[in-house]
């Protein structure tokens, strides 16, 4: 297999290769521990940096899903779609939906439907969206492996430092900087799913309008 023909969008970079790289470390340092996983990373071949990111390509995926089910179980169904939720009782809003029945004749009450119409008359001219969104998922898989990450954080603290009162105060350190990351994190999975949600809207209002024709 030719792998410099095989071409990786921004989403595959940002929300599953890295995702899936830093869960497989994770793992690597419970089990091996933190020196030895320092090690092993240094000694990587190219053709094991390769089956690294082919295994964490498809770990990726598990961390990816389990982090969506795991907000929505917490949060609700319609938590990713808040910012267009209340963007759509806006007033501006109505001229959205103003400019939509003009072109496709019918107005739009959904805001999903009208979301998914946007974007299809946007047809890549809002390259950001994929950004918006893979900055978010990625985000979002950071929350996951913060709390994850706390397993290999009590074994770095209790297995690779003594004595014992070192070790619990690495942990509180190790603990609060996981808990900053995953607070940071949350805040900027939310701004950025809202910045990929509505933007769609006030794009669309930009791009040349077609008018609809009544027979």
């Amino acid at each position: 297999m030719d792998f410099s023909k095989l071409k990786l969008e921004i989403y595959d970079l940002l929300g599953v290769i890295f995702p899936g790289l830093l869960v497989i470390c994770e793992g690597w340092v419970v089990i091996r521990g933190w020196p030895r996983f320092i090690t092993s990373v240094s000694h990587t071949s190219g053709v094991g940096l390769t089956l690294l990111l082919i295994l964490a390509f498809g770990v990726g995926q598990v961390v990816q899903e389990g982090g969506d089910v795991a907000v929505k179980f917490i949060k609700g169904e319609r938590y990713f779609k808040r910012g267009r939720d209340n963007f759509w009782k806006t007033e501006e809003a109505s001229v959205v939906k103003d400019s939509i029945e003009a072109e496709f004749g019918r107005r739009i009450e959904s805001v999903d439907a009208a979301y998914d119409y946007c974007l299809a008359r946007l047809a890549g001219r809002f390259a950001k969206r994929n950004v918006f969104i893979a900055t978010s998922d990625l985000c979002r898989s950071l929350v996951v492996l913060a709390i994850l990450a706390t397993v290999p954080a009590a074994r770095m603290a209790f297995w690779d430092v003594t004595p014992s009162w070192r070790s619990i105060a690495k942990l509180a350190i190790l603990l609060i900087l996981l808990l900053a990351t995953a607070a940071l994190a949350w805040t900027r999975m939310a701004r950025f799913r809202k910045l990929a949600d509505v933007t769609v809207f006030r794009a669309y209002l930009g791009i040349p309008r077609k008018r609809h024709v009544t027979k």
